[in-house]
Order: structure tokens, then C-alpha cells, then sequence
């Protein structure tokens, strides 16, 4: 596997992996790979949560809220407009915690 650095006085450069990993992970293009987590667990129930699924057609979908419960293998997860979420475990392909939303602000008024 080829990793590239940045030369010093040059820009700085991503690394660039030339093949796929060997252990998982999914290949973007002929010289990029990325890795999918998760980092989810039951004991996540509660916390805000950002997911990824793979669709019944291949494509990915991402679901973001609230952790609402993980029983027998499926996740429940409440969006911000309170619809839930229903989620397979075995079509997870990445999952993160992530922050609360930040609050939204007030409209500006226009100037009198």
C-alpha cells in the first residue's frame, strides 16, 4: 500500500491509499478508499445519532436524530420533524454520535 505525504514547503496532501483495504471498507476510486464505522452501540440509546444504511438497491440513505431503542437487531431512530426511523442492524454500514443541533436563530429584522 502507497501512502503519499506532503513535501515540506509544499501543500498539505491527504494520504492516497493506491489499493482497497484489506479488511473492509469500500473503494471509491482508483487511488482513494474510505472506511466505513460504526461506532453505535445499545448503549447509544438517547444520544443523537448520524447513521448510514445501504438500500434495498444498493444506493445509501443517512438518517439523523435521536436514538430511540435498539432491540433485536433493529434500530429506532427519531428525526427532527418526530417521524421514527426503523433501521436494520445488518443494513448498517456506518454510525456516528453526533452533537446536539445548534439552536436557531431568531430571523433579522429588517432595518427601520
Amino acid at each position: 500500500m502507497a501512502v503519499a505525504t506532503a513535501r515540506s514547503g509544499s501543500l498539505p496532501s491527504i494520504a492516497v491509499i493506491s489499493q482497497p483495504f484489506r479488511h473492509g471498507g469500500r473503494h471509491i476510486g482508483p487511488r482513494f478508499s474510505a472506511r466505513y464505522v460504526v461506532s453505535v452501540s445499545p448503549s447509544d440509546v438517547g444520544r443523537r445519532v448520524s447513521l448510514r444504511r445501504r438500500l434495498p438497491n444498493g444506493l445509501y440513505s443517512d438518517v439523523v436524530g435521536y436514538l430511540q431503542a435498539w432491540v433485536a437487531g433493529e434500530l429506532t431512530v427519531r428525526r427532527r420533524d418526530g417521524t421514527l426511523a426503523t433501521i436494520a442492524e445488518a443494513d448498517l454500514v456506518a454510525g456516528k454520535v453526533v452533537p446536539p443541533p445548534p439552536e436557531r436563530r431568531r430571523p433579522s429584522r429588517p432595518p427601520e
